[in-house]
Order: structure tokens, then C-alpha cells, then sequence
């Protein structure tokens, strides 16, 4: 939905240094899609640090959430998208392993507040992606079965979080993900502008 992994990457940089942490590439492939807590706990055992991941989690979102203005745009088509799923009269949702503070601040910087009939955060759930449980609350928020939700994902994560829920899902590599595994998706699309030209054949296929 947004192009947020360099401005979180460049959070996690952050509050990282100032701890000596410099994150390497592997590192930073395991986090793409985890919740923050859990990218924090990852981020405390792979350096060896001896603070509370849930202190380390909540020092990089309110840096992330301090200097989100400027910072995060929307992917492209992804209005276009809305556009074309409001007029088909499809049930849309935020599902997002980011904190509900976070997500609420990046719909408001994006003008998309009131455009999803449900959103479900990181906050709102018990096991974070690469388990069913943020795209499973989705669809019990939108009330519609899982097997008639199709998802959106850009990580090996979040894919495989929706094949676990048994959901259709498309990734949409970003910069980032696109040479990640993303095979376990049912397809594979280079943008949302794409997604939005084979919507019918998606839902029905």
C-alpha cells in the first residue's frame, strides 16, 4: 500500500547506531513483514543486546512516527485500485503487522483514513505475520469468509501469513522484496496499477 520499508529501514539505522548496531542485508531480509516487536527481538538476539526488545520496539516507532512527515507515498495505482474496488463494491482492509499508532499516522499522511471498511494492526493480534492471525481478524472485521479474501502482500512474511489463512494472495514486490522468495503467492505482479487491470480474473480464479 505504501512505500514504507526505507523509512523504516532507515528508523531501525537509527536507533541502531546509536547502540554501535550496524544491520547487515541478511538481517534485514528476515524482518521485511515482522511485526515490530518481533523484528526487535530478532534485532536483541542476532546482536547480542541486553535490552528489552519491547523498549528497542517502542524507541524506533516513535522515531518512525517522528519523522514520518515527507517520508511516506503511497505505491503507485494504489488509488486507482480503491477507485475501482469502491465501484465493483468490494469490501477493502488494512492488514498490517505495524503498530495502530503507526498505521494510523501513515493513512492520515496518505489522505486514505476513511477509505477501508476495517483495520487491523500488529496491536490487535496475538502471533504476528508469518501466522494467519492479522488476516484472519481482517475477514472476521469485513465478515466474509478467508477462502473469498484475496490479499495484497509485498514479503515472504505476509504471503506466507495469507496462505496460512487460507486466502488468495498477490505479491507486489517493492524495491526491497522483489528478489526475495515470493513463490508461495498465487501470483506474482509488478505493481498495483496491474492488479487493479486483472481485479475480475483474480477474484474469480
Amino acid at each position: 500500500m505504501v512505500d514504507s520499508e526505507p523509512h523504516s529501514l532507515a528508523s531501525w539505522h537509527a536507533v541502531l547506531s546509536e547502540r554501535e548496531v550496524i544491520l547487515t542485508q541478511p538481517v534485514i531480509d528476515q524482518m521485511f513483514g515482522l511485526r515490530q516487536i518481533e523484528a526487535a527481538r530478532m534485532l536483541v538476539d542476532v546482536y547480542g543486546l541486553t535490552e528489552d526488545p519491547e523498549g528497542l520496539a517502542r524507541e524506533k516507532e516513535e522515531y518512525q512516527i517522528h519523522h514520518l512527515n515527507g517520508q511516506i507515498a503511497a505505491m503507485p495505482g494504489l488509488f486507482d485500485l480503491l477507485e475501482e474496488s469502491e465501484r465493483r463494491g468490494l469490501l477493502v482492509a488494512v492488514a498490517s503487522s505495524g503498530a495502530r499508532r503507526y498505521v494510523a499516522a501513515v493513512l492520515a499522511a496518505i489522505h486514505l483514513t476513511d477509505r477501508f471498511h476495517a483495520v487491523v494492526t500488529g496491536d490487535d493480534v496475538v502471533n504476528g505475520k508469518p501466522a494467519p492471525d492479522v488476516f484472519l481478524a481482517a475477514a472476521r472485521a469485513l465478515r466474509v469468509a478467508a477462502r473469498d479474501c484475496l490479499v495484497l502482500e509485498d514479503a515472504p512474511a505476509g504471503v506466507q501469513a495469507a496462505k496460512a489463512a487460507d486466502m488468495r494472495c498477490v505479491a507486489v514486490p517493492n524495491a526491497h522484496t522483489h528478489a526475495l522468495d515470493l513463490s508461495a503467492a498465487d501470483f506474482v505482479l509488478p505493481s498495483l496499477l496491474a492488479v487493479r487491470e486483472r481485479l475480475e480474473t483474480l477474484r474469480s480464479s
